[in-house]
């Protein structure tokens, strides 16, 4: 149980090294959906830390995760930014709109 309990403090260290730096990220002009700055996440598994390192890198922008299959509205909004899983839960590609 030490080797578990010592992981997720690693986890949680490293998510908040992460989102702290992710909030002093400037996205680049014309950057919608803070798109450049999230997708280094691209082949990640989407496991709670990296979700809100996400979260924190777009927030206040509106944000959508699609996992295979799932039925999603057809409305565009630039400033969302959509992460599309594969059926493993790893982040396939990330998409303003």
């Amino acid at each position: 149980m030490a080797v578990r309990a010592g992981f997720g403090r690693a986890v949680v260290a490293t998510f908040a090294l992460v989102a702290g730096c992710a909030q002093a990220a400037e996205p680049a002009p014309g950057d919608t959906c803070h798109l450049a700055l999230s997708s280094r996440y691209v082949g990640a598994r989407a496991v709670p830390a990296v979700r809100g390192a996400i979260r924190a890198m777009t927030r206040p922008l509106p944000l959508r995760w699609i996992r295979p299959g799932q039925a999603i509205t057809t409305d565009y909004s630039a400033q969302r930014l959509n992460v599309i899983l594969d059926e493993h839960g790893r982040i396939m590609a990330m998409r303003c709109g």
